[in-house]
């Protein structure tokens, strides 16, 4: 399969010439509920668990607040090689490049000793996402039960004894605890599920989690937005690149971007120009 990244002219420019790509914090895309899809999935799965509705409501507010204290650096791709709508929504309105990544290059991102980073390919239907977090239902269920809310609403704490007080206390601590870890456990899932409506764009994802206190990234303007970034380079694969198509507005010629193909060691890249008649 191919992998598709439709970029403006400049970042054709920058990824060919230097053979690298940027992940970006995806928290600053357009999509307003990227990395915030999860709470709304987690919601309709709890309920399904046979959570009571109180904890239900509980495990929706610890995800929001799990949701608004992360990011991700991503670099994201497609599947659909000329789509109108991508070429107008992230290829300056037809004007840039598609640029069709390999297997290979997608596989040099699969790390199972690296948990923070990850290929994937973007979950958009409900029933997928809610079968995604059915491994958690056990888990959950049981630190619920143990105590993980009970400390909010447990009036037979007052009653105790210091030393009883206390150990109910540790329990309870350790059950939302537990509760966190679970929910956690599969912390990039929170940048696989995007909102059914983006359906068409057949995304997939290179995906890096962004820690606090970002001291290892760079970073760039975009707008007034100052946003964290990744460089990774793929400069030791052998094709990483197996297409290139150019916008339906671009004025560049097939042989023009053949001979910086060339220069740049990618002499052995088609190029075809976009199908879309759009201008």
């Amino acid at each position: 399969m191919t992998f598709f990244h439709y970029c403006p002219t400049a970042a054709f420019f920058s990824i060919i010439k230097n053979r690298e790509v940027w992940l970006s914090s995806l928290t600053a895309s357009n999509d307003s509920m990227e990395g915030k899809w999860v709470s709304t999935i987690i919601g309709i799965a709890a309920n399904k668990w046979g959570i009571p509705p109180a904890d239900v409501g509980r495990i929706i507010d610890m995800v929001r607040t799990i949701e608004q204290y992360q990011d991700c650096l991503g670099f994201c791709l497609s599947e659909a090689e000329d789509t109108l709508s991508q070429w107008r929504g992230y290829a300056d309105d037809g004007s840039g490049f598609s640029i069709g990544f390999s297997e290979e290059f997608m596989e040099s991102f699969r790390d199972p000793n690296d948990p923070l980073i990850s290929a994937h390919r973007v979950i958009y239907t409900l029933d997928e996402q809610l079968r995604l977090f059915q491994p958690m239902a056990q888990s959950a269920r049981r630190a619920i039960e143990e105590g993980a809310f009970a400390s909010q609403i447990d009036s037979l704490l007052a009653t105790l004894s210091e030393e009883n007080r206390l150990a109910l206390q540790k329990s309870y601590q350790k059950a939302h605890s537990d509760l966190f870890a679970t929910l956690t456990s599969e912390i990039s899932l929170f940048f696989k599920l995007k909102n059914p409506a983006f359906d068409e764009e057949k995304e997939w994802r290179l995906i890096r989690m962004a820690l606090d206190p970002y001291t290892d990234l760079d970073f760039r303007v975009r707008g007034s937005r100052l946003v964290p970034y990744l460089s990774e380079n793929f400069r030791q694969l052998k094709r990483p690149i197996s297409k290139v198509l150019i916008g339906p507005k671009n004025p560049t010629s097939k042989d023009v971007v053949f001979g910086f193909l060339a220069k740049h060691g990618f002499d052995d890249v088609p190029v075809e120009i976009s199908r879309a008649s759009y201008r």
